[in-house]
């Protein structure tokens, strides 16, 4: 299974236009992308791609991944109930929200340099300041699970940015990527694991997005 995804060239073409067209209406802050999906749907893929032809047609754009917004394991310990929410890990509460809103905010500015933390899937915590987006960068898709959750705190990122994207792939084809992805990283020893994992606590965090999401402006249908 890989995570090529069948869109037609015309399809990306009209979503390039799409973001020539808004950029250009307004280029007095940086044009900021929500682009949200369940685990597993392709979201990386897309986004990395999209990035790659926005910045050469249209301006400097760049990826910022929610990821680098989980809890540390230690806030994650600290939780009155530490084994749920280690296990429950991905969940919206297991993330940062208001300071990953908070730091959206701040990149409508296009002048100023923003410093957002990564992932470490090693460590399994984050890295403080490792991603910098300076005053070149003009786009920025902003890319998680949760970025068009109705939830209170993460309803607020709607409120800086410019365009809401979501990208929707069948269920069987997103646990057949958990599962590789769990094996593949080392998450799970053996397939029943990995098995068990995504039949777990991501097809109920996919489930919560899918029916807890608002309605984007631009639906894009994964496989």
């Amino acid at each position: 299974m890989t995570n090529q995804l069948t869109i037609s060239d015309q399809q990306w073409q009209q979503l390039v236009n799409r973001v020539k067209q808004q950029y250009h209406q307004n280029d007095s802050s940086r044009f900021l992308i929500s682009f949200a999906g369940v685990p597993g749907a392709g979201k990386t893929t897309f986004a990395g791609q999209m990035a790659i032809e926005l910045t050469k047609q249209v301006a400097p754009t760049m990826v910022l991944s929610q990821d680098g917004f989980h809890l540390y394991r230690s806030e994650l310990q600290s939780m009155p109930d530490a084994e749920e929410a280690i296990r429950r890990r991905g969940a919206p509460f297991t993330f940062n929200s208001k300071a990953f809103v908070k730091l959206v905010a701040q990149l409508k500015n296009k002048n100023i340099t923003v410093k957002a933390p990564s992932f470490d899937h090693r460590l399994k915590d984050p890295v403080e300041n490792d991603i910098v987006i300076d005053p070149i960068v003009a786009i920025v898709i902003i890319e998680g699970n949760y970025t068009s959750l109705k939830d209170e705190g993460w309803n607020d990122i709607s409120s800086f940015v410019d365009d809401t994207w979501f990208i929707s792939t069948p269920e069987s084809i997103v646990r057949s990527r958990i599962i590789k992805r769990h094996l593949d990283a080392g998450i799970a020893k053996t397939e029943q694991e990995a098995i068990e994992r995504a039949d777990g606590s991501d097809l109920q965090n996919a489930r919560y997005i899918v029916e807890n999401s608002k309605l984007t402006n631009v639906l894009i249908l994964g496989s």
